[in-house]
């Protein structure tokens, strides 16, 4: 970060030579005949800043000095910066030559208390030495004069707020990342080089995405056809249950497969092999944006250019091809005389420009800033000598890269349309001195550290296929220096006695991290780790029980027997399980079995390779050599913990490899996990997807004291669910799944099988803005099979409501809210009976009729009573 910030203050001051804080002072003296005045600048920003914080100061003299350019030392020379802090303690810096063209000189400066400082840039002045060309033919002995100028900074004791950095995203997102957003580097990240591609360095590390994400959960983002795969059937001569044929073991599909920038490129196959149009895929969607038959670019590369006057990766990047150019261009059997490499453009396919003469042979590696090298040692084992030399393609004259230029055209990187002679391309070539020689072989590179060592062996112990018993005795490793003005060094040599019992020792992995390289015992299966510093035995042999099955993934070789990364040896192969051992002691850690396929294969432990690492976890498979038709029941993917072996999801699944060793040509960038599944010759794509959350209210008020149902949807949108077959079996959408139903939910989904039982979704927050702007969680949902979800509740006050359902996303999808609306009305009030006057009839008619009745009832009692009176 400090270099770029000094880079762009560099560019801005050469573009604009105005920057606030400038003060200058004219010379003193009067300029006379064969002088020059000269003016000083310095610019001190960020100013304000706190305690601690950096700023950056320029300094400069006026105009460039004549005819200075890249491709001569024109300079100015002898800058002196002086440094006064509060208390009147100084600090100088000096610059005896300054290397920009321009005169400019940056360095940054962090204080350490409060108060004002005062800056002094000095300019000693010079005399101008050199025989100028073009138009300043009198200045050979000008002299400029001394200048000086001052500047000052505040600091203060409380730090100066820094913009906020752009989080990390919680939401789905795609490629082009914005620029601003510096943290976004590390979920991002390419597969530039298939594992499979032989003439790149087998340094046990390079299935480690070091930088960058990996899937989290088995949710499949899409699926895509390379051809027919699957049950065949329909055929009277078909075996019951036979599938297609899906490449294995040495005609392995989606090989050398690419991801760069968001995009995914391969050659897919026709007929039997891969021999169908080179293809450009989204990665994210699965959408076919180019294809192209007449190309088979088999590794990528993203170089970062910086010059004064060009900065960053090239746009796109470059798909490469090599064309092996032999002795005979009539004979494909003839010896190979250099490769031609064809530039391709990513983002159309089109021919960029040509590298021809590249010399054959040598050991690849990509440089830090995404060079592509190649090491090449010639060792005279007779005379003891050779040499060592580095080809760097951008080291060659007609690349541009390094050719001065003048004006705009400066150190500007500038290949395309150019056919780039490399046969000369080398940016060193040292000359060995040391005795490498050994036992049986000629000095051989393994293993290459760019820019740091070289691990090479004099013995037949490389890694790969064993057909011979037994280890050279003694054998012998070796290591070079490769650090800058120490290239070719002898760091050490070591020549090991050979196991006993006649074993077959050969090398393993090398880790980086820890700087071991291992070897392996093909008979026991056992590991054993040395220091990548003096080439002494750290630890080893191990003692870990083995499944019989590992000693072909052992003994008779099977390619990439382990990978190392973040300090450990991950070991797999057909006994069907990883071991994780500590590099630094050789400890096992944990080992995975979880692969047991009980009745359905002769195998037990399947088969389980590893087909990359990333994000502090192991991504694996199940395969196995010419694999038989139908195809066993049961093979699957893996995601294991990198650090605890802990199981993070299993899917059926039967990935790709190619070879018949168990190399995969999965491959696996910007979160996803790519692979050709046999089961069904698809790719599958292995990524967090998008979702969709509805949400539905009562659309009439409800009544006050009346409940509520509040009911929705959550569903998954990634670019798979609307494949004919999945869009025409969920009409309503594909549900969403936690993340332990996942693997059941995406099998039955994409792969036909049945429908989960013990299914569970996942849980919507439900909460409401009342009347009063009051948000509140008010219950939480979840989902269901089909994605549908309901809550009822009984609002406590009156007025409109907005309701918000959110699903907060887990590791297979991302989060995504809906809102409705709905309304609580008052309860109508409870009204008292209506009072009505009295009628005539009922205030004198009835009365009156009483009135006779009763009348009449009296008399007749008192007739009675005299009639029953005795006289």
């Amino acid at each position: 970060m400090k270099k770029q910030t000094l880079t762009i203050l560099s560019i801005l001051l050469l573009t604009s030579m105005i920057a606030t804080t400038i003060l200058y002072a004219p010379i003193a003296n009067a300029q006379r005949s064969g002088e020059m005045a000269s003016y000083a600048f310095v610019s001190v920003a960020p100013n304000p800043i706190g305690v601690g914080q950096t700023t950056y100061v320029a300094m400069w003299v006026d105009v460039p000095l004549p005819d200075a350019s890249e491709a001569n030392n024109i300079r100015r020379h002898d800058y002196k910066l002086i440094i006064t802090d509060p208390d009147g303690v100084t600090e100088t810096k000096t610059w005896d030559v300054i290397s920009d063209t321009t005169g400019v000189q940056s360095t940054s400066f962090t204080p350490t208390k409060p108060g004002t400082y005062n800056l002094t840039f000095i300019y000693a002045g010079q005399t101008y030495t050199w025989n100028a060309t073009n138009a300043q033919q009198n200045s050979y002995g000008l002299k400029y004069l001394p200048a000086n100028a001052t500047t000052t900074l505040t600091v203060q004791t409380e730090p100066v707020n820094v913009s906020p950095l752009t989080p990390l995203p919680t939401e789905y997102w795609a490629r082009p990342i914005f620029g601003s957003n510096f943290l976004w580097y590390s979920i991002a990240s390419h597969w530039l080089g298939s594992n499979s591609l032989g003439t790149f360095q087998q340094s046990g590390f390079n299935l480690w995405q070091s930088s960058g994400t990996g899937p989290e959960s088995s949710h499949i983002l899409w699926t895509s056809p390379l051809e027919a795969g699957g049950i065949v059937g329909g055929s009277d001569t078909a075996i019951e249950g036979v599938t297609y044929y899906s490449g294995g073991s040495y005609e392995g599909r989606f090989v050398n497969a690419l991801i760069v920038n968001g995009r995914l490129y391969f050659k897919p196959p026709e007929g039997s092999q891969n021999g169908g149009a080179y293809t450009c895929m989204d990665l994210r969607t699965g959408e076919v944006l180019w294809t192209n038959p007449d190309i088979n670019p088999t590794f990528g590369q993203l170089y970062c250019y910086e010059s004064p006057n060009q900065h960053g990766v090239i746009p796109s990047g470059y798909l490469w091809q090599m064309v092996n150019i032999r002795t005979d261009p009539n004979n494909n059997t003839s010896p190979i005389a250099n490769q031609t490499w064809i530039a391709y453009d990513p983002l159309t396919g089109n021919n960029l420009f040509n590298l021809t003469g590249v010399p054959n042979g040598g050991t690849i590696a990509y440089t830090e800033n995404g060079e592509i090298v190649k090491y090449f040692l010639n060792y005279d084992s007779t005379t003891k000598t050779g040499w060592l030399a580095l080809w760097n393609w951008t080291a060659a004259p007609n690349v541009a890269a390094g050719a001065p230029g003048t004006g705009t055209n400066a150190l500007q990187y500038r290949p395309v349309g150019k056919n780039i002679d490399c046969s000369d391309a080398y940016s060193w070539n040292v000359t060995i001195k040391a005795d490498l020689t050994g036992t049986s072989a000629i000095p051989t590179i393994s293993y290459v550290l760019p820019g740091d060592i070289i691990l090479g062996t004099t013995s037949a112990v490389t890694a790969g296929v064993s057909t011979n018993r037994g280890t050279p005795d003694p054998y012998t490793v070796w290591a070079l220096n490769l650090e800058e003005d120490k290239a070719g060094e002898l760091l050490w040599k070591q020549s090991y006695a050979a196991p006993s019992g006649n074993m077959t020792r050969t090398l393993g992995p090398l880790d980086p991290v820890n700087r071991v390289w291992t070897m392996t015992d093909a008979e026991t299966m056992q590991w054993l780790g040395y220091s990548l510093k003096d080439g002494k035995l750290l630890w080893g042999p191990t003692k870990t029980d083995l499944n019989a099955m590992q000693y072909f993934s052992s003994g008779s070789g099977s390619g990439q027997r382990a990978v190392t990364a973040y300090g450990n040896l991950y070991a797999q192969g057909f006994g069907g399980e990883i071991f994780c051992y500590n590099t630094t002691n050789g400890s096992l850690l944990w080992r995975y079995n979880n692969t047991n396929s009980g009745l359905d294969t002769v195998w037990g432990l399947m088969p389980t390779f590893i087909s990359a690492i990333a994000d502090g976890k192991v991504y694996a498979f199940n395969n196995q050599h010419s694999p038989n038709a139908p195809l066993y029941k049961g093979f699957c993917t893996y995601c294991i913990d990198a650090f605890t072996g802990e199981e993070i999801y299993k899917m059926l699944g039967w990935a790709g490899q190619t070879g018949g060793t168990g190399t995969s040509t999965s491959i696996l960038a910007d979160g996803s996990l790519v692979y050709y599944n046999y089961y069904d010759n698809q790719l599958y794509c292995i990524a967090k997807g998008p979702t969709k959350t509805t949400v539905n209210a009562p659309s009439l008020a409800a009544t006050a004291g009346q409940s509520v149902v509040i009911s929705g949807t959550v569903t998954d949108i990634s670019a798979g669910t609307k494949q004919h077959e999945q869009a025409s079996r969920f009409p309503n959408g594909i549900p969403v799944a936690s993340d332990a139903s996942m693997s059941a939910l995406m099998e039955y989904v994409y792969m036909q099988q049945p429908k989960p039982t013990n299914f569970t979704g996942v849980n919507v927050k439900i909460s409401v803005a009342d009347a009063n702007n009051n948000v509140r969680v008010i219950g939480t949902a979840t989902t269901d099979i089909n994605g549908f979800y309901s809550f009822n509740w009984t609002p406590d006050i009156t007025g409109p409501y907005t309701v918000t359902a959110t699903f907060e996303g887990n590791n297979g999808l991302y989060g995504s809210s809906s809102n409705a609306a709905f309304a609580v009305d008052e309860a109508a009030p409870t009204q008292a009976p209506p009072t009505t006057e009295p009628s005539i009839t009922d205030q004198y008619f009835i009365p009156a009729v009483i009135g006779i009745v009763i009348a009449i009832i009296v008399v007749g009692i008192a007739t009675i009573f005299i009639l029953n009176k005795k006289p």
